[in-house]
């Protein structure tokens, strides 16, 4: 697994935060926040995710409630554009 969006009964909430994507490495996940960010979407993926992670799989990308509608458009189309080049 490079990366994928959870299911809206995997995003986990803290706060005023979600997390809308997991990522098998912090690379990666690197990646996919800077493309969320350079889409004006402020995402990032905390140390804490490691102590509050629901799911034991990878890396958790964090967006602010507000912006989660927008950050999975955002993923959906990366999610396309990653893996048609693949």
């Amino acid at each position: 697994m490079r990366w994928r969006i959870l299911g809206a009964e995997e995003r986990s909430r803290i706060g005023q935060f979600v997390a809308v994507a997991v990522a098998g490495d912090d690379m990666t996940a690197t990646l996919v926040r800077d493309y969320l960010r350079t889409h004006g979407v402020a995402a990032n993926f905390p140390p804490v995710t490691y102590i509050f992670r629901v799911i034991p799989e990878g890396t958790h990308i964090w967006v602010h409630y507000d912006d989660e509608a927008d950050a999975l458009g955002l993923l959906r189309q990366l999610e396309m554009e990653w893996y048609t080049e693949s």
